[in-house]
């Protein structure tokens, strides 16, 4: 989905530098005006969208009281028949998502299938070890036994942690900076982002022009409040590590 945007991007006239690390925002006069990459490379703009997920809150530290970066478990199984499971078969798949967290995909043509919880997950920092618990493992296999028993003894072959950036409330946050002028955020999917792909970029941009959107008293920048989370997600506040 990633490289699709990109050459859309590009095709619209879109210059993207690639390889380059975040450093600091170019702040003057009291306003946002470019950013700074660690290269010493500076490219200045009349305003700035910050996008950097999971990211988000390590590089603008300001936000990390009302968002923080979460990582959930992924793993990958190996499949000796791959036809069995692939579509129409066995679909892209979710297990009462909002209650239990579990979903998958098809597998792909190599036999490789992917199975994730959408759950509690644990605080991370993105640039540390990304090794998952040990219990972790444990808890997919009695999921599958108990529900696709077929792969419950399925040779694991991958496992990694995919990072969400998680807003106290569980809803998006895009919108100005009120304290730093040039600056506007859009960020907080808490693992949703994905499927709101073709819409987000229309929500930023009217943020980011002042135009009315159905959508923006709900993304706007807002006080720390209750936790909203979904019943596979909720955790007492303090809870969550």
């Amino acid at each position: 989905m990633v490289t699709l945007l990109a050459a859309r991007a590009r095709s619209a006239g879109v210059s993207i530098v690639e390889g380059a690390s975040f450093a600091s925002l170019i702040e003057s006069g009291g306003k946002v005006q470019g950013v700074r990459t660690a290269d010493g490379n500076e490219y200045r703009a009349d305003a700035v969208v910050f996008c950097a997920g999971s990211w988000t809150p390590v590089l603008l530290p300001w936000l990390s009281d009302v968002m923080w970066p979460t990582a959930q478990a992924v793993f990958h199984f190996k499949v000796g028949d791959a036809k069995r499971f692939q579509p129409p078969k066995f679909p892209v798949w979710t297990a009462d998502v909002g209650k239990t967290g579990w979903y998958g995909f098809p597998a792909q043509d190599d036999g490789t299938l992917k199975v994730a919880n959408h759950g509690v997950g644990w605080r991370r920092d993105p640039r540390g070890p990304r090794e998952i618990p040990p219990e972790t493992e444990p808890r997919f296999r009695t999921f599958l036994q108990e529900s696709l028993p077929s792969l419950s003894n399925a040779p694991k072959i991958n496992e990694r942690l995919c990072f969400y950036c998680d807003t106290f409330d569980g809803d998006f946050w895009i919108d100005k900076d009120p304290e730093r002028p040039g600056l506007l955020v859009s960020a907080g999917g808490s693992g949703h982002a994905f499927k709101f792909t073709p819409l987000i970029g229309k929500i930023t941009a009217d943020a980011l022009e002042g135009k009315p959107n159905a959508y923006a008293h709900r993304f706007k920048w807002r006080a720390r409040g209750n936790l909203h989370a979904e019943e596979a997600r909720a955790v007492e506040e303090g809870v969550r590590k």
